[in-house]
């Protein structure tokens, strides 16, 4: 019974700290016909198990602590919106310079060139003011993981069509005018895009795998999972840029803009 136990805790902790420890959500495990629940029940079976309570309170609190830390402090509230956006244009950022790195880190012949994110897997806003793990969570709810694919110019051109038709979404690395739900005047590192060049774009794998209707991804050359999740990468980023004196902040600055 004490296995079963620890196993449930495994689950139940996972769930509390998405939560942030203040729902009252079940979860159930069945052995040799009996059921236990994480709820108000708990004592009942904790009396059967001390250590197993005292484990429960002591993940509970850590995971407090966590959530709770201060990550940094945001310089004014940031949100989201089309064609670009403070928090996007931050959060995109991010991603190309967590790209980049990765490259450098794993001694890759190339570096990352762009960074593609939808606005609907960025479920919050960024307040002004102290920012704590726990908001990453709530941000940046979904368990994306980051990938880099390697694509010819001429389909990245298909792929940036496909944002052009949505309005917009996170990007960096690029600029790009939008006319007739199309992308015009595209530069990538204010260059022309040369149709036969392999460019490298770092991006989540619900995207490249088709999902938010962008297609587009499927036409590419190359693909490397980086086995890192969005989420993590972004807390190990602004955590770090604020070890390091540097606040979060974002301007816009015309990347994604409309063409009469």
């Amino acid at each position: 019974m004490k296995k079963s136990l620890y196993n449930l805790l495994i689950v139940s902790v996972l769930l509390l700290g998405i939560s942030a420890c203040a729902t009252t959500e079940k979860i159930n495990q069945t052995e040799n016909q009996k059921t236990y629940s994480i709820d108000s029940t708990l004592d009942a079976y904790s009396k059967l198990d001390t250590s197993f309570r005292n484990l429960i309170v002591s993940y509970k609190s850590q995971l407090d602590e966590e959530m709770n830390m201060v990550i940094s402090i945001a310089d004014e509230e940031m949100v989201t919106a089309k064609p670009e956006s403070q928090l996007s244009n931050f959060i995109a950022d991010g991603m190309l310079q967590i790209g980049k790195t990765f490259c450098k880190d794993n001694g890759l012949l190339h570096s990352v060139d762009l960074a593609i994110m939808n606005l609907g897997g960025i479920r919050t806003g960024m307040p002004k003011g102290e920012i704590r793990t726990g908001r990453m969570f709530e941000m940046l709810p979904f368990k994306n993981k980051l990938v880099i694919v390697g694509m010819k110019g001429g389909d990245l051109k298909t792929l940036l069509d496909q944002l052009a038709e949505f309005g917009g979404e996170g990007s960096s690395g690029f600029k790009m005018g939008i006319k007739d739900r199309k992308a015009i005047d595209v530069l990538v590192d204010g260059k022309i895009i040369d149709k036969e060049k392999i460019y490298y774009v770092i991006s989540v794998d619900y995207l490249v795998n088709g999902g938010g209707n962008i297609t587009a991804f499927k036409n590419r050359e190359t693909f490397r999972h980086m086995h890192q999740m969005l989420r993590s990468e972004m807390i190990k980023y602004i955590r770090e840029n604020y070890k390091n004196g540097k606040h979060i902040s974002a301007k816009l600055d015309g990347r994604i803009y409309h063409v009469e």
